[in-house]
Formats: structure tokens, C-alpha cells, sequence
């Protein structure tokens, strides 16, 4: 019959272990008989990097695998405070090794007494810094010895990466090796040949980080990033234990603005130009971006997303003049946070966190992020000042304007209610067209009523939607209203989007559309949230 050898790990560092920054980390073991017990003190939560430190800290689920006399002998589990698990048949002609791979799974599960390697792949980090780390036993196993200690020591580099631009976008990075073999009969995890992708972790929108193996120098690797020509001119060479601080810098250049590349008249003489979606928030990294498609929808019907938006990270109804930026200074009784949900009053829903709206903060503007403090601003959208149109401007886009555009034997055609399929799901709103407008009736468009409400009588396939969207069009998708932290049932059947005016003591104006019913001065009270349409 085996013998079956069981491993304690508890936690013997009060204050958590710096495996990337620090060289060495020290197991210290006490046992009797048959059980040794191996005490660790570490702390903290679920397998976590912090960069900014390159602390490390453990939690439930993290496992150590074993390693005795040429092969994998068991492995030990974190749970309340301590690594446990038992070893089988350990032999006294060798140490015990050590090996921990950051929550990472092997290439194939091992099994004690005759696997003698496996790989793990570090490729993907998007969410897990994967430190790898090993150690040995100080003196070899002898059966019914009390005592052991370990130092482990880091098979990796912590490496900073700087992109030349604020974005929220995943960053892979070409040419890395990316797969590391725990080996069992050379004790040790060592990097193996193979290159290939590393998804770089966001530590904020300014700083991303990544486990590299060790290499050579890599001179322009390729870098991609969506949306974004970019360029890496070296990745230095990488030892272990390295913590690298320095940054690696990412050079990135906007393939194109984040613009609809057609014209539209918001008064004589004056034209915009819309940007490419509906304007979102993420509250986990505080930055604003657009929908990467016109018709994306955030929030679901009859969603509750609670108080300031704690049961979800991405917002795209926000309450008027929510900007983010507090010219003010004070956070007392305003709402100016893109989550705020609060809906006792709408007297406190004010442009730059002022309720008294006098002077020129009487109108609340999306665009405050580039033309005051620099508060949040617009992630990949470049140096664009942005701006929120007034109801005039509404008013003038919608019913004055006059367009190149004849559209279902109507001259002038200005916009019309539609039902866009978008891969098999149908969201309905308005398209509007641009005051230039040469696309005709493309294949897959059925129109409706031009320049009057309609029960979404136009009707687009997602190839019809491409070619109109290509034509310059604009989509504006009936996403609803919220009502403090209740989404509406009415997402996918109404359209509400703020405009930059002030009405009165609660309200603001903005344009509302439904089945049947266009109305750009509509009273909306502050709190309510609603879309957001920026233009340039």
C-alpha cells in the first residue's frame, strides 16, 4: 500500500509576500510522524499581483504542487488561512520541491508518482498576473522528521507597459515567450522555445503590466491594439525575480477618429459631425468611451442597477450634467457622477456639480472633459472637444435643415423611424441623414415615412444598416430611461437623449422618440437617465 504523507500550509507573514519584487520567500515546516506539518503566512484574498508594489498575496483555491524524487508526489490547497493537501510515497533519497504557477491550470493534470513535467501557458492575463515561483525543501525527506524550510524563488519578471494613450482596450503583445515547464526530474520551471501572445493586465488606463518569461531582448515586436496603429521599440531582456518599473513604452496612433465622416447642419452655417456611438461609462477604471456600434445597447429592461450603479460596471443612462467634472469642489448634495441614481430631487442634477444654473454653467455638456478640468475624459477619442447639442440645435437638425436627400419621394429627408436587424435581433430608432446624402435606397432597405413618425416603417438588414452607416447616416437606438435605479421596461421601444439645455428648477430638455412620436422638447426630469449623443 502507498504511503500517504499529508502537508499543512498555514500563514506565517502577516502582512502578505512580494514574490516579483523581493528575491526570496521562506516555508518554514514543523511536523510529527507521519503528517509534517509546512506553515506559511501570506494573507490576503484570491491569488493577487499588485503591480504598484509587486506584493502578492493568496486566497481559497490557490494550490503548491509537490515535487519528490524525479515526479509529482500531491499538491496543496489554500483554504482558511493555510495550504494543505497530501503527498504520496515521498522518498528520503530527495528534497521536497515546490512549485507555484499562479492559478494557472497545467497542460495536463498530474498524477503522483509518474508525472515527471508539464506546461503552463501565460498567454492570457487580461485578468490574473500569473507569478511562477519554486523552491526546495532545506534538507532532504526523512520519514518522522519534524522540521523542514523552503525558499521560494520567482521564474518570473514583473514588466510595466505605458501606452502614449488614456484606453481601456486589450493590449497583445507579439514575439513573448509565453510557456514555462514545471519539471519535476530537473527541479525547476524553465521557459521552453516557444513564442507567441501576451494579453497585457490593466492596472489603469495609463498603466498596463504583464508576467514575462525569461529572454533575450525583443526589438519591435508587434503590438495590436483595436482602432490603433502602435509600436513597441524593444522589450528588454528578462531574468528572474526582474521587477521592472521602468516602462515599456507603447506608441499608438488613432487608425481613424471615433467620428461619423458626414455633415449635419445644427443651424445656418453651422454643421457637426456625430461621434461613432452612444457615449458609455465604465465605473471599474472612471473613463468614458463610445459604443463600438451605433445600435449597441447597455442596459436591459426592468434592469435594477442599483444604488449608483452598484449592480453593474458599464452606464450608458445617465442623469443630466452627470459629467464627472465638479468645478465646484464640494460633493455635498450634488450629483454630478456619471453613476448617480438618486432621484429624490431633480433641484441637484447640475452641470460641473452646480445646482444654482445661472451664467455660463446653465447648460450641462458632455464635452466638459476636454474643454475645462480635463475630469474624465474619453478614452481613444483623441484631442476632440466634444459637445452636447443644444434643444435648438435639435430643433434645427430635425425640422429646418435642408439635405441633398430624397428618400421615399420625400425631398429634404431629414430622418425617419426604423427597425435596423442586427444579426438576428431587431432594434429599433432613428436614422438620421446627412445634409449630403448620395446612398439611394440600398439593397436590403425597405423605407417608411420620411420626416414623420411612423411605427418603424423602415426596415434595414445589417447589410442594408452598413451601407446607409457608410452613406454617413447616424443611428440613434431607443435605449430607454432610467428612473433612479430601475431601468424601464421601455428599452427598445423609446429613445430619450439629453440635450445640453436647461428647462427649469428640475428639468432639462431633451429629444424623445417612440412608435409613432417625435418630440425634441420634451421636460425631462434631471434625474432621469438617459442616452447621451456627443457631436464635434
Amino acid at each position: 500500500m502507498k504511503n500517504m504523507v499529508t502537508l499543512f500550509i498555514a500563514t506565517m507573514l502577516a502582512f502578505g509576500m512580494s514574490q516579483c519584487r523581493k528575491k526570496t520567500e521562506t516555508i518554514e515546516s514543523v511536523g510529527c510522524g507521519k503528517v509534517v506539518h509546512i506553515t506559511l503566512r501570506v494573507g490576503g484574498s484570491k491569488h493577487i499581483v499588485f503591480p504598484n508594489t509587486g506584493a502578492v498575496v493568496y486566497g481559497d483555491g490557490d494550490v503548491i504542487y509537490v515535487g519528490n524524487n524525479g515526479h509529482y508526489v500531491g499538491s496543496l490547497t489554500y483554504s482558511e488561512g493555510a495550504f494543505s493537501g497530501d503527498i504520496t510515497d515521498p522518498s528520503t533519497v530527495d528534497y521536497l520541491h515546490f512549485y507555484f504557477v499562479g492559478g494557472l491550470a497545467p497542460s495536463a493534470a498530474p498524477s503522483a508518482g509518474t508525472t515527471t513535467s508539464f506546461t503552463v501557458n501565460i498567454s492570457d492575463q487580461s485578468s490574473v498576473l500569473p507569478v511562477l515561483s519554486y523552491g526546495r525543501s532545506d534538507i532532504k525527506y526523512v520519514e518522522g522528521t519534524a522540521t523542514y524550510s523552503c525558499t521560494l524563488q520567482n521564474k518570473c519578471a514583473l514588466v510595466k507597459f505605458v501606452p502614449s494613450m488614456v484606453t481601456g482596450r486589450q493590449i497583445i503583445v507579439f514575439g513573448m515567450k509565453n510557456v514555462a515547464t514545471v519539471d519535476f526530474e530537473t527541479p525547476g520551471i524553465v521557459p521552453t522555445g516557444e513564442t507567441g501572445t501576451i494579453n497585457l493586465y490593466s492596472y489603469s488606463p495609463v498603466s498596463k503590466w504583464a508576467i514575462l518569461l525569461p529572454q533575450a531582448e525583443v526589438e519591435n515586436p508587434k503590438v495590436k491594439i483595436e482602432s490603433y496603429n502602435s509600436s513597441i521599440a524593444s522589450v528588454p531582456a528578462v531574468t528572474n525575480n526582474m521587477y521592472y518599473t521602468a516602462g515599456v513604452g507603447i506608441t499608438m496612433a488613432a487608425s481613424e477618429l471615433p467620428l461619423i465622416k458626414a455633415d449635419y447642419s445644427v443651424s445656418d452655417g453651422v454643421t457637426v459631425k456625430f461621434s461613432k456611438g452612444n457615449l458609455q461609462y465604465n465605473k471599474s477604471t472612471g473613463y468614458f468611451s463610445f459604443m463600438e456600434k451605433q445600435y449597441d445597447l447597455v442596459e436591459r429592461p426592468s434592469q435594477n442597477v442599483g444604488t449608483d450603479y452598484s449592480n453593474q460596471n458599464m452606464i450608458s443612462l445617465f442623469g443630466w450634467g452627470t459629467s464627472g467634472c465638479n468645478l465646484l469642489g464640494t460633493e455635498t448634495n450634488y450629483y454630478y457622477k456619471p453613476y448617480n441614481t438618486d432621484n429624490s430631487s431633480g433641484t441637484y442634477y447640475g452641470p460641473y456639480g452646480l445646482h444654482n444654473l445661472t451664467g455660463e454653467y446653465i447648460n450641462g455638456d458632455w464635452g466638459v472633459f476636454n474643454n475645462y478640468s480635463n475630469q474624465n475624459k474619453i478614452e481613444d477619442s483623441g484631442n476632440i472637444e466634444w459637445h452636447l447639442m443644444t434643444k435648438d440645435e435639435w430643433l434645427y437638425m430635425l425640422n429646418s435643415r435642408s439635405t441633398t436627400a430624397t428618400v421615399n419621394s420625400t425631398a429634404n429627408a431629414r430622418y425617419t423611424e426604423a427597425t435596423v436587424n442586427t444579426d438576428g435581433t431587431s432594434v429599433n430608432g432613428v436614422i438620421l441623414f446627412p445634409d449630403e446624402y448620395s446612398g439611394g435606397t440600398p439593397a436590403g432597405v425597405t423605407w417608411g415615412a420620411i420626416n414623420d413618425t411612423s411605427a418603424w416603417e423602415t426596415k434595414c438588414t445589417i447589410a442594408g444598416w452598413r451601407a446607409l452607416e457608410s452613406a454617413g447616416c447616424v443611428f440613434l437606438p431607443a435605449a430607454g430611461y432610467r428612473n433612479g435605479v430601475n431601468v424601464q421596461s421601455n428599452v427598445g421601444t423609446y429613445g430619450n437623449y439629453w440635450s445640453s439645455s436647461y428647462s427649469n428648477s428640475e428639468n432639462a430638455y431633451s429629444f424623445d422618440f417612440k412608435s409613432g412620436y417625435v418630440n425634441v422638447l420634451y421636460n425631462s426630469k434631471r434625474y432621469y437617465g438617459q442616452s447621451v449623443r456627443l457631436v464635434y
